[in-house]
């Protein structure tokens, strides 16, 4: 033909009779020989699975399919949309019957997220990248992008990336050498860098690599950096079965500059069932254990700032194993705590009781009396703060108890008891000891839908060592206990509470006055009138002594506007007084920024509320600001031990959870429960 004509609809022959492609264009032309058909104008070519579906459709203005080899070549610009997303290229070619090709300059959107590369292959599953870029920032150019050596992308699984730096703009801020994220399926991989200054340990970068093994298990790798310090690492392990098991574990060592032992500490602990439900034998049997070992006292306040056993560095480990059945529990553990020495170089045992066995019933009937009895018991050898031996001592208890209605809502709760105690020399030429006690106790609760008013009695008199007679001859004749309490509970609203309590004491082997008597009166108060403000305050007063302790917090606001203020003191220190106060606030309306601050302080008294001197002990200040396409967060601590730090995080939104992780939430209330939602590690 002089012309060619326009060309229409054209399947070409499949080579296996089922996958083929098809296309339509504004010009066509066949060279029977070779068997290569040039397309132009308009080209749209789609490629057809067995089940007469497009899998693949290719838009550009020139393509050439080679019938024979089957492979489509593209010599310019063009677009390819699958079901995984879409890919543009500068030229490319595509064997579709192997369904592998090429791209050239390739640009891929998937999700929210945009991949580019100088060379791209692909195959039906998966896009590896070279000299390669990721954002998922959708401006032009882009605020931020991660470049890399080379990126491997599994639509519909994950991604990863390897020599990658981040980019703001065209600054290189950061180096990553691995970036992994998986997109639903898949088993999900997070990298967390943490750059900072403090003024101990200098310069650091600490890096943690969270891996999801499953639904039930997250494993944890530290790699940290300190400029003046050395390199450090940890891991951390969380496995969660309720029903079976639920246990962590973490570790961490460094082994700073110039010393020639490693620093490191190691913390966690178990809940393991040991049998499965029988109906022959309903018992159930468990062990759980904790542990909290340190190489010194130091270790948690140089490296950990974010752990409260910073400030308390005891060592203490514990083991048990227990039977429960449905009138008894039997426990046998062992336990042990050593607390730091005055110069804060080294450990002292503290107490221990190895091994320890307890045993307790729950409320029974004896012979259809009316009446509930119960036992609670444990032998244990034992060894207390300052001994340097240890004792092998026990306990028994048995109570008899009943509730009696006295009216609609008046209820008497009596009891009585028989309290037995051994205790069993390890020392030459002192004797065992026997020692008994019995008692009674009474409580008289009146009822009501706005609170209780309780109203108790309890008596203890003790017996001579090894004798079952009353010890009358002693210094306090006895008298272990005699006294009358009340306690009165009022809640008009769900929104408030009152509470006030005080007992009397009635021995009277001694003489006292009323206000020796008279046990410090504890009165604690609660009131939100308003969903964002809650106020709180308690105090406990002697008439003799004064104020035994004093708190009171007052928060007003919600999560990121607020404002908190405590203060607190205690008879230990009664001229010091704690004040605690926080802020949340944004610089100025519509301010992207947000900040955080924290002070606490103790003030002297030189009597009153005459202020004398003031100690600042912490004070910080944390920044928040959301871009585009990550989030960062500033943060400024200085407290008492030298600690004065810097860090901040980057966030980038890409790398955000796409949906609230169960594990990650319940292991941190359960074994830490002061990190913040989201934070990986102390």
């Amino acid at each position: 033909m002089p012309a060619a004509l326009p060309a229409a609809a054209y399947e070409l022959p499949a080579s296996t009779g089922t996958h083929r492609v098809r296309f339509e264009a504004q010009e066509a032309k066949f060279n029977e020989y070779t068997r290569v058909i040039e397309l132009s104008g308009d080209v749209k070519l789609e490629e057809v699975s067995a089940q007469d579906k497009t899998v693949k459709l290719i838009r550009a203005k020139n393509l050439t399919v080679n019938m024979d080899s089957r492979t489509v070549v593209s010599p310019a610009d063009f677009v390819i949309d699958d079901d995984t997303g879409i890919a543009y290229g500068r030229s490319g070619a595509m064997n579709y019957g192997a369904e592998t090709g090429h791209i050239n300059d390739g640009r891929f959107a998937y999700k929210n997220f945009i991949f580019r590369g100088r060379s791209v292959d692909f195959d039906h599953d998966s896009y590896t990248y070279k000299k390669a870029s990721l954002t998922s920032c959708d401006e032009a150019p882009p605020h931020y992008d991660l470049r890399a050596s080379r990126i491997y992308l599994a639509p519909g699984r994950y991604f990863l990336a390897y020599n990658t730096v981040l980019f703001i703009g065209k600054v290189p801020v950061f180096y990553f050498p691995v970036l992994y994220k998986p997109f639903g399926g898949g088993t999900p991989f997070v990298s967390i860098f943490r750059p900072g200054y403090d003024q101990r340990n200098g310069f650091f970068i600490k890096s943690s690599y969270v891996y999801r093994v499953n639904t039930e298990t997250r494993a944890k790798v530290f790699l940290d950096y300190f400029g003046k310090r050395g390199v450090g690492m940890g891991g951390e392990v969380d496995f969660r079965r309720p029903e079976k098991n639920i246990t962590n574990a973490s570790f961490y060592r460094i082994r700073e500059y110039g010393m020639h032992k490693d620093r490191w500490g190691a913390g966690g602990g178990y809940w393991h069932l040991l049998n499965r439900f029988n109906e022959s034998d309903p018992s159930q049997y468990y062990s759980q254990g904790y542990f909290r070992l340190l190489s010194d006292p130091r270790v948690n306040n140089d490296f950990f700032r974010s752990n409260p056993f910073a400030v308390s560095p005891d060592e203490q480990a514990s083991v048990a194993f227990t039977r429960k059945t449905n009138s008894t529990v039997t426990r046998v553990s062992a336990a042990g705590r050593e607390t730091r020495t005055a110069d804060l170089s080294a450990f002292r045992k503290a107490n221990s009781s190895i091994p320890r066995l307890d045993f307790n019933t729950v409320p029974f009937k004896v012979l259809r009396l009316p009446v509930l009895n119960s036992f609670s018991g444990y032998f244990e050898n034992a060894r207390d703060e300052g001994q340097s031996s240890a004792q092998r001592r026990g306990n028994g208890a048995w109570t008899v108890s009943r509730s009696v209605p006295l009216a609609r809502s008046v209820t008497l709760s009596p009891s009585v008891f028989y309290d037995q105690s051994v205790f069993i020399s390890t020392e030459q030429g002192r004797p065992d000891t026997w020692t008994g006690r019995y008692g009674a106790m009474a409580n008289l609760r009146y009822d009501r839908v706005w609170g209780s008013l309780d109203l108790g009695y309890s008596y203890k008199q003790r017996l001579r060592d090894n004798k079952w007679q009353d010890a009358r001859a002693s210094a306090d004749k006895g008298q272990e206990i005699n006294s009358v309490s009340s306690q009165l509970f009022v809640m008009p609203r769900s929104n408030s509470y009152y509470k006030l309590s005080t007992a009397y004491d009635l021995r009277n082997y001694y003489e006292a006055s009323f206000s020796r008597r008279l046990a410090p009166v504890a009165a604690e108060l609660y009131y939100a009138p308003r969903p964002n403000m809650d106020l709180y305050a308690a105090e406990t007063y002697s008439l003799h002594t004064g104020t035994r302790s004093f708190v009171a917090q007052i928060n007003v606001g919600d999560k990121e506007t607020y404002v908190g203020g405590g203060i607190a003191n205690y008879s230990s220190a009664p001229h010091a007084w704690v004040v605690s106060n926080t802020l949340g606030f944004r610089p100025w309306r519509g301010s992207a920024w947000r900040a955080e601050t924290v002070l606490r302080c103790q003030l002297i008294s030189a009597g009153g509320f005459d202020f004398s001197d003031i100690k600042l002990f912490e004070k910080g200040i944390t920044l928040y600001r959301d871009f585009h396409d990550f989030r960062t967060r500033w943060n400024f601590k200085e407290r008492s031990g030298g600690v004065r730090e810097f860090f901040f995080y980057v966030t980038l939104r890409m790398n955000e959870p796409e949906r609230k992780d169960d594990l990650d939430e319940k292991s941190r209330a359960f074994w830490h429960p002061w990190r913040q939602a989201g934070e990986v590690r102390d």
